[in-house]
C-alpha cells in the first residue's frame, strides 16, 4: 500500500498491456508512456535499496510491465479524483476497451524508465544479459511509493485484446475521461459498478467472478424486482436498435440471466458454459459503462423511457 503523501507527478507501472511504440495522451495530464528497456530483478533491488521494501513481490511479473502511466499532480483539479486515482480512472478504462489484462502494479514518484542504467546497446527486443554484465543503477533518490492492484493470478474475457493501444483508443480516452472522472466521482451506483467490472478478474474462480459483475450491471440499473425481465428488456432498448437486434440480446440477456442464478447457486456446469457466463456478464457490463460514459449521465428512468417507447 502507498503510505504517506506526495506532492508531485505519480508513475504506475502497467502489467498485462502490450507495449506501446510511443506516448499517448489519455487526457489532461495523463500520458502512456512506453518503457525503454525491460526492468529487471536487479532494478527492482536497486529501488528496494532506495525505500522500496516490497520490490520482491513484483519480481514474478515484472517481464509483462511494458509502459507506465504518467499522472501530473497540476492536471488534479476537483472535483473528482486525486492525482494517484487518476491513474487508476485511466488503467479502468483501457479495461473498458478491451485490454482485460491491464492494471497498475506499483507506482513511484519519479518515473520507472529512470531506474535502469542507460545502456544503448540494449534495446527493448534484446535478449536480457547474463547477471555477471548487468549492472545496478546505485545513485536513484528515495523512492516514494508502494504496490498497487498485484495479483498473480487474473481471469480475463473470451476476445480479449492482445493488440497495442490504438489512436482510436487513446482519442476515445482523451474524449471521455473527464465525463467518466466525474461519474466515478459523483454517482456511488457508477462507481460500485466500475470496482465490479474491474475487480472481477481477481476473483477465485468463475462462479464468484459472474456474482460479482452481476452486481455490477445491477446497480446500473438501480432495479430491485421484476429483475431479469427488466433488466433485460431495458439491455436491449439500450444496446441495440429496433427489430430483431433488440430481440436477440433481450433474449441473450436472458439467458445470461439464466447462467447467472445457476453459477451463483453453485448448479453444475461445463468449464467452457462458466467460461461463457462470465465473458458474456462482463462484456454486457462493459456496454453498459461504455454506453453510459458516452452519454455522459448516470441511465435514469427518461433514458429507459425514450429507449423503450421513441
Amino acid at each position: 500500500m502507498v503510505e504517506g503523501t506526495h506532492g508531485g507527478n505519480w508513475y504506475v507501472l502497467v502489467f498485462g498491456l502490450p507495449r506501446p511504440e510511443v506516448t499517448s495522451v489519455l487526457a489532461s495530464g495523463i500520458s502512456l508512456r512506453p518503457l525503454d528497456a525491460k526492468l529487471d530483478v536487479f532494478d527492482l533491488a536497486a529501488v528496494g535499496a532506495a525505500g522500496f521494501r516490497e520490490w520482491a513481490a513484483l519480481e514474478p511479473v515484472i517481464p509483462h510491465c511494458t509502459c507506465e502511466i504518467e499522472s501530473a499532480k497540476d492536471a488534479d483539479i476537483p472535483p473528482g479524483f486525486d492525482t494517484l486515482n487518476r491513474a487508476w480512472l485511466a488503467s479502468a478504462l483501457l479495461v473498458l476497451r478491451g485490454f482485460t489484462l491491464a492494471s497498475g502494479v506499483a507506482c513511484c514518484a519519479y518515473s520507472w524508465n529512470s531506474i535502469p542504467v542507460p545502456d544503448a546497446s540494449n534495446p527493448w527486443d534484446a535478449p536480457p544479459k547474463p547477471p555477471e554484465n548487468r549492472r545496478a543503477r546505485t545513485d536513484l533518490p528515495p523512492f516514494h511509493g508502494g504496490l498497487l492492484d498485484l495479483h498473480l493470478k487474473t481471469l480475463h474475457d473470451r476476445g480479449m485484446r492482445r493488440d497495442p493501444l490504438t489512436v482510436d483508443d487513446a482519442d476515445w480516452i482523451r474524449i471521455h475521461f473527464d465525463t467518466f472522472n466525474r461519474l466515478a466521482a459523483g454517482s456511488a451506483s457508477f462507481y460500485f459498478a466500475l470496482h465490479a467490472a474491474i475487480d472481477w478478474r481477481y476473483a477465485t474462480d468463475e462462479r464468484s467472478a459472474v456474482s460479482r459483475l452481476w452486481s455490477g450491471i445491477e446497480a446500473m440499473f438501480n432495479i430491485s424486482s421484476e429483475l431479469v425481465f427488466r433488466i433485460a428488456l431495458l439491455a436491449a432498448s439500450l444496446l441495440e436498435p429496433r427489430g430483431e437486434a433488440r430481440k436477440a440480446r433481450f433474449q441473450e440477456v436472458k439467458k445470461l440471466y439464466g447462467l447467472r442464478s445457476k453459477a451463483v447457486h453453485g448448479v453444475a456446469l461445463t468449464d467452457d458454459a462458466l467460461h461463457k457466463a462470465m465473458s458474456d456478464s462482463y462484456h454486457l457490463l462493459r456496454d453498459l459503462m461504455l454506453f453510459t460514459i458516452e452519454r455522459g449521465h448516470m441511465l435514469t428512468t427518461i433514458d429507459f423511457d425514450r429507449a423503450l417507447f421513441e
